[in-house]
C-alpha cells in the first residue's frame, strides 16, 4: 500500500511538472487595436492588382477597403508576382512616411477554396532556420522562390530609412509567407513587427516555439471567431501555432472595438480561434474590413 501511495505521489509530481500552463487572456488597448486595423488594410492592399505591377506609385485600394493606408503618404518601392510557385506569391514593399514604416505585404490566395483543397501537409526540414525546425514545404518553396528578389530591396529600404519600423504582414496564405519572411529577417539581425491575419499553421512545434521566443519585434497573429484557415494544416499532422494570438470575437460585417479583441498567450492555445465552435469561411474574409475584396 505504501509503495502504491508513493507511486501515485511520483506520478502526480511528474504530471504537475509536465503540465501545459493555462493560456493567459487579456484585452488589448486602443493603440494595439489601431495597429491591428492599419495592417489589416495593408494586407488588404496586397490583393489589389494595381499594387502588384506599378512600383513608384501610391498604395491604393480601388474598392475602398484601405482608407488608413490611402490617407498616409506612401510609395510602393517594389512589387512581385511569381505565378510559377505554390500559391502564386505576390505582394509589395512600401514606405509609409506618415507612420514611419517600411511595409512588406504578401497577398493571400486568389482562390481560397482551391488553395485549401490543394493544401498538402508535407513538412520539410530546415535546421538553418532554427534547430529542429520543420516548415510547410509549399510555403517554404514559395518564399525561397522570391527571397533573392525581396531581400536586397528590403535591405536597401532599411538603409535609406534607418529610423523607420519594418513591418511584415499578410492575410491567409500571405500571412504564412510573412511569418517565414519575418523569421528569416530576424535571424539576420533585423527587428520585424509581424502582423498576420487568418494565418494557417506554418511548421512544427520547434518552429512555433522559436518564433514565439525570437524577441526581435512583436508577433500579432490575428484570428477571427471560428475562421477555418488558422486550423489547417492540423496539429495531428505535426503543425503548431506560435504565440500570441489576437482573437476577434465580434461577428462578420461588424466594427471591431478593443473589447472584441483578446490577446491569448500560449503556443497552441484553445482559448481563441481553435476553441471556437464550428468553422466558417466567411469569418476568414472579414478582418476589420472585407480583407480580400480586391481579389
Amino acid at each position: 500500500m505504501l509503495a502504491l501511495r508513493h507511486l501515485g505521489t511520483v506520478a502526480g509530481l511528474f504530471l504537475l511538472a509536465h503540465a501545459v500552463p493555462a493560456p493567459v487572456r487579456r484585452d488589448v488597448n486602443s493603440g494595439v487595436l489601431g495597429n491591428l486595423e492599419l495592417f489589416a488594410q495593408y494586407s488588404a492592399a496586397a490583393y489589389c492588382s494595381g499594387n502588384l505591377n506599378s512600383p513608384g506609385d501610391k498604395v491604393l485600394c480601388p474598392v475602398g477597403n484601405c482608407p488608413l493606408v490611402e490617407a498616409a503618404s506612401t510609395e510602393s518601392l517594389d512589387e512581385f508576382n511569381d505565378s510559377s510557385s505554390f500559391g502564386d506569391p505576390s505582394g509589395f514593399l512600401a514606405v509609409d512616411e506618415t507612420n514611419k514604416l517600411i511595409v512588406l505585404s504578401f497577398r493571400g490566395s486568389s482562390d481560397l477554396s482551391n488553395w485549401i483543397a490543394d493544401l498538402t501537409f508535407i513538412l520539410t526540414d530546415d535546421s538553418n532556420l532554427c534547430a529542429g525546425c520543420e516548415v510547410h514545404d509549399g510555403f517554404w518553396q514559395a518564399w525561397s522562390h522570391i527571397a533573392d528578389t525581396i531581400t536586397p530591396t528590403v535591405q536597401s529600404a532599411l538603409s535609406k530609412y534607418p529610423d523607420y519600423t519594418l513591418v511584415m504582414t499578410g492575410h491567409s496564405y500571405g500571412a504564412a509567407l510573412a511569418a517565414i519572411a519575418a523569421t528569416v529577417f530576424r535571424n539576420a539581425g533585423h527587428s520585424v513587427e509581424l502582423y498576420n491575419y487568418g494565418q494557417p499553421r506554418v511548421g512544427n512545434l520547434a518552429l512555433a516555439q522559436y518564433i514565439t521566443s525570437q524577441n526581435m519585434g512583436g508577433n500579432y497573429r490575428v484570428t477571427h471567431t471560428n475562421d477555418l484557415v488558422p486550423r489547417v494544416p492540423p496539429e495531428i499532422a505535426g503543425y503548431h501555432h506560435f504565440s500570441p494570438e489576437y482573437w476577434i470575437s465580434s461577428p462578420d460585417q461588424t466594427a471591431v472595438s478593443s473589447a472584441d479583441v483578446t490577446e491569448v498567450i500560449g503556443v497552441d492555445s484553445t482559448a481563441g480561434n481553435d476553441g471556437a465552435s464550428g468553422f466558417s469561411i466567411e469569418a476568414h474574409r472579414w478582418y476589420f474590413i472585407p480583407i480580400s475584396e480586391c481579389s
